[in-house]
């Protein structure tokens, strides 16, 4: 078996908070050398009725492919030039059971901490919940930008003298 030691995977879905991961990965695995592994994972849930339903994963995973192709292709387009070694993976199954198995024996996983609806006061969505529980290796949550913004314009209006 490679020795996987050294990668650092990532989990990728199309979300700003994902595209954030992403390029936190990236400028890390620069920095340390490391490879980075950008994994996205879909899960088809099927109807009662299962006719076509090879046709639809098939279909549903060249749709995924390519949007994983397009966020890595703008994730590289950003980063500086020193850019780490990047491979791609996309699975038909749960995000967090995939971004887990997949962290067996790496680095670090690297998330994005999911959105926060207005209906609810959690802070962490649950595929990176997930991924906190279950993965052997040490799992950092990049947070949402905006947040970051809102965090720091709240900090910034609490500074100015009353």
């Amino acid at each position: 078996m490679k020795d996987r030691s050294n990668v650092i995977v990532v989990g990728v879905d199309g979300s700003v908070g994902a595209d954030a991961a992403l390029d936190f990965a990236l400028r890390e695995g620069a920095a340390r050398g490391c490879p980075v592994e950008v994994v996205t994972a879909w899960l088809w849930v099927s109807s009662a009725d299962m006719l076509g339903h090879q046709n639809q994963v098939r279909d549903g995973k060249i749709v995924v492919q390519q949007m994983q192709d397009d966020v890595v292709e703008q994730a590289l387009a950003r980063a500086a030039d020193r850019l780490p070694e990047v491979s791609q993976l996309v699975v038909h199954d749960f995000a967090g059971r995939v971004l887990s198995a997949r962290s067996e024996g790496v680095s670090m996983l690297v998330i994005g901490s999911g959105a926060q609806t207005s209906s609810t006061d959690r802070t962490l969505g649950a595929v990176a919940e997930y991924c906190l529980r279950h993965s052997p290796v040490p799992v950092l949550v990049v947070p949402q930008p905006e947040r970051v913004r809102a965090r720091t314009a709240i900090s910034d209006y609490s500074l100015i003298p009353a």
